[in-house]
């Protein structure tokens, strides 16, 4: 992602990683069907909202930023684009932010990078709590995070959720964001974030490349499906 002072390197998300390319969220493309009385309505799952989703996504892409380029003159060959994959990467990475960031940082951390100024937040997941899971599990010639890796790695998803907050409020004013575990529980309205929204540019890339609208709103409801998997 980036690095800091004494070069200490901040790492992606791993949920919105793959193969070199990185899939952040991106809440550009904010329109909506609207009721008769102008306002934005949407239900989830829902046939209407997804047939308006399948003809909407493709017909609208914004222009993309350069990862999402990289990405778009690579289709032919990175063939997990899927609305399953999306789905479930975007399903993992809900349940995930929805527990992050575990640590608080100092104001100057970015740009100071001082590891011994940063505080667990109270009952969160702790790094030996990580380390004796990951134990358990990691295989021949694998490695465990070291400490400070472990805490860079949080901080990478300190930087994403801020910069989602920050784009949220500016594409999507008249709605409220919420965690996945919001929608699981049905405590969501119309003016709740949609789980599709942050993730809408690259179903459309997928649909784009589909010509029969059934075959979209197959890929759609497969993307919901996927994300519910991970949410309930």
């Amino acid at each position: 992602m980036k690095r800091m002072a004494g070069s200490l390197e901040i790492p992606w998300p791993e949920p919105i990683t793959d193969r070199g390319f990185v899939f952040p969220k991106d809440y550009r493309m904010n329109a909506f069907p609207r009721t008769p009385f102008g306002l934005p309505w949407y239900d989830t799952p829902d046939s209407e909202y997804f047939s308006w989703l399948a003809e909407y996504l493709p017909a609208n892409l914004p222009q993309f930023n350069a990862e999402q380029h990289r990405l778009s003159m690579q289709l032919e060959h990175y063939d997990r684009l899927s609305g399953f994959w999306i789905g479930d990467r975007a399903g993992w990475y809900e349940s995930e932010a929805a527990e992050r960031p575990i640590h608080e940082f100092p104001d100057d951390f970015a740009c100071i990078g001082n590891i011994d100024g940063v505080q667990i937040i109270q009952g969160r997941y702790t790094y030996a709590d990580y380390a004796k899971w990951e134990r358990g599990f990691i295989g021949p010639g694998g490695r465990i995070m070291t400490p400070e890796e472990f805490i860079l790695e949080d901080f990478g998803w300190s930087l994403v959720q801020e910069r989602e907050q920050r784009e949220f409020a500016a594409y999507w004013p008249d709605f409220v964001k919420f965690d996945g575990f919001n929608f699981a529980l049905s405590l969501s309205s119309f003016q709740h974030e949609p789980p599709d929204a942050g993730w809408r540019v690259y179903l459309g890339m997928v649909l784009q490349r589909i010509q029969g609208k059934v075959s979209r709103i197959k890929e759609i409801e497969n993307f919901y499906y996927a994300w519910h998997d991970h949410i309930k």
